[in-house]
């Protein structure tokens, strides 16, 4: 197993994969933060300072504002189940700039299982190149997210989606 760190706008993020593609992509956090989640679920993991270009390189324009595509076959999917993986391409079909329900991502997903929906999103282990910040609660309001609800929020507003004065998204931003 190789992994990689690079910076954003946001901190610290990694890759980590091996000649079968990239397996995961790591939120941005602070350098140590950043460091520690490598050690602790890949401890053998060797730093390979070139691993996986492409998808590094759109990760930071995303990161920084840009409206850029990240192609899910620049990741590996087969860690996913297949239920996982309908889940995380139902994500993937919400715009930038917009939010839905889990309720409406189990449906675009072609399960009734809200919560099983919401488990697969929250393990999902390509967070960016599947927005999953764009999955909110029916009621509008953020729902948890691997980044902290805080980091949610900033991709949210990054992407131009805006928030009522209670705090929740704007109903124009939301797909219910």
């Amino acid at each position: 197993m190789k992994h990689r760190f690079f910076r954003t706008s946001m901190g610290i993020s990694a890759v980590l994969g091996d000649e079968q593609g990239i397996f995961a992509v790591l939120l941005p956090a602070d350098y140590d933060t950043s460091r520690q989640r490598v050690a602790q679920t890949w401890p053998h993991s060797v730093e390979e300072p070139t691993l996986a270009e492409e998808l590094v390189a759109r990760v930071v324009d995303f990161l920084s504002g840009k409206d850029v595509d990240i192609p899910l076959d620049l990741v590996n999917t087969s860690v996913c189940t297949p239920f996982q993986l309908r889940v995380l391409v139902a994500e993937r079909s919400i715009p930038r700039g917009m939010t839905a329900s889990y309720t409406w991502l189990a449906r675009r997903a072609g399960t009734k299982a809200v919560r099983a929906a919401g488990s697969a999103l929250a393990r999902n282990p390509f967070p960016i190149v599947v927005p999953c910040h764009r999955a909110i609660r029916s009621d509008r309001t953020l729902g948890n997210y691997q980044g902290g609800t805080p980091m949610k929020r900033r991709l949210l507003e990054m992407e131009g989606v805006r928030f009522d004065p209670d705090g929740r998204v704007s109903v124009d931003f939301f797909l219910p």
